[in-house]
């Protein structure tokens, strides 16, 4: 009988063991390769590229390619008022004129702009007002109107990187949960070091504790668990700055913070992980 008990006693013992390993698991392979086939790039990403006929012929005016580029915003099919357009030549370009093409609307709702040029392939700059600025390439064909659709995005939702033009920075195999390069650390240690002010703490509730002992964690046990709690465990893995202010722990993520409001969320944590503050700063 004691030896049953105490074999249920080693048993029990042991499934704490394997709970206990399995919470402080370290990310899978899986949840850091898999989750960018969740943020595919919208359509507008890309330019959109309407090719007309080539004409030939052996006149100097059909030699040139014309580009007809419309400036609209994402998900909206008018051009865009206000707009700037700047093509510039790419090196080398099997022509020996190397021309700048500026183009600039006026109105609210302008027609295409239309440029005439010599085959070959520009850098084309776009800017609206409001709107983010774009480089693209664009390619002149001898003879040919090509019609070409950019799409800008509004500035705050480049920022957030809302339709995935922009690789996402959440974390790839191989890379670590602490992210600890200089300027990061920077960023964090000097709000950290606001952050655990005995005036700080006292003005938004946070509990009393030292405010000189401020420093960058290394240890990825404590980046991953932070980085779950930072992106309330729903989003993809993260990379994080973790700064040990005394008795609680400022986490921020430099690649890709949550958004809050009209800032980024500097999440403020206890040892034990217990959120004490989500702050839009």
């Amino acid at each position: 009988m004691l030896a049953s008990r105490a074999q249920y006693l080693a048993t029990f013992v042991a499934l704490l063991s394997v709970l206990a390993a399995c919470s402080h698991a370290g990310v899978s392979r899986q949840e850091l390769a898999g989750w960018e086939a969740r943020y595919v790039p919208a359509p507008s990403c890309r330019l959109a590229v309407a090719r007309g006929p080539v004409t030939t012929s052996t006149n100097a005016v059909a030699r040139t390619g014309t580009l007809v580029v419309r400036l609209t915003a994402f998900g909206k099919p008018e051009t865009l008022g206000y707009g700037q357009l700047e093509l510039v030549p790419l090196l080398p370009l099997d022509t020996t004129v190397h021309q700048i093409s500026r183009f600039e609307s006026t109105t609210e709702r302008p027609p295409p702009f239309v440029a005439a040029l010599l085959p070959g392939q520009y850098v084309s700059i776009a800017h609206a007002f409001g709107y983010e600025g774009r480089t693209d390439t664009l390619a002149a064909r001898a003879g040919a109107t090509d019609t070409v659709t950019i799409a800008l995005e509004e500035y705050q939702a480049s920022q957030r990187n809302s339709h995935n033009c922009r690789p996402r920075g959440f974390r790839h195999p191989g890379e670590r949960a602490c992210v600890t390069d200089q300027i990061a650390r920077v960023l964090v240690l000097d709000r950290a070091r606001d952050m655990a002010s005995p005036r700080f703490r006292f003005g938004i509730g946070l509990p009393a504790g030292d405010s000189t002992g401020v420093s960058v964690v290394d240890d990825e046990r404590v980046c991953e668990r932070a980085a779950r709690v930072y992106g309330f465990d729903a989003s993809p893995p993260r990379r994080v700055v973790v700064v040990e202010a005394g008795n609680m722990y400022v986490v921020y993520d430099p690649s890709e913070p949550v958004a809050l409001g009209e800032g980024n969320q500097w999440l403020i944590v206890d040892k034990r992980m217990r959120v004490l503050a989500r702050m839009s700063l």
